[in-house]
């Protein structure tokens, strides 16, 4: 399976201690998850995609972590998603532009996921460098005016990537 750095760089930036639930938006074709459920023991992710294609990419490549209930996969934008009585510690995605376009929508109805203690995790990679503190600055304004907390912002040295982690307030 070739893995995108871009996934490994976030996944590291995410501090997975194993046990947490967790909910990946715009998951694609479940590289990502692969990368998480490897890191969790007695946690579980839950994973949704607009895509029909993209949920049974995922599902065909994390199938027993599927079938053993480590893994939820959802076809469902993040407006529409139902967790159910789901909560989440954390929320995260990788190059879902949602949040740097229109955000506040998506925003509330994470805010009303996370648990108390919850975090959310955007990562990009832009085509360009020069466009990452134009999203960061984007995404900073999306979460302040949401009523998120901006905790840290991370940018590789090495390549063009960017994560920022929010609360809410």
């Amino acid at each position: 399976m070739n893995i995108p750095e871009r996934l490994t760089w976030t996944i590291d930036r995410l501090g997975i201690a194993g046990s947490e639930t967790m909910l990946e938006i715009g998951g694609g074709r479940g590289i990502a998850a692969a990368l998480v459920l490897s890191k969790l023991t007695t946690g579980r992710l839950v994973g949704i995609d607009r895509s029909t294609t993209a949920i049974t990419a995922a599902r065909t490549l994390n199938a027993i972590d599927e079938r053993i209930g480590k893994l939820r996969l959802v076809q469902a934008a993040i407006d529409n998603f139902d967790a159910g009585t789901d909560r989440f510690d954390i929320v995260f995605a990788v190059n879902v532009n949602l949040f740097w376009i229109d955000a506040s929508a998506a925003l509330a109805t994470i805010r009303g996921l996370l648990k108390p203690d919850g975090r959310l995790v955007l990562a990009y990679e832009p085509p360009s460098a020069s466009q990452i503190e134009t999203i960061a600055v984007k995404l900073h304004t999306n979460l302040d005016a949401a009523g998120w907390q901006v905790e840290a912002i991370d940018k590789a040295q090495h390549a063009p990537f960017l994560a920022i982690e929010g609360r809410p307030c």
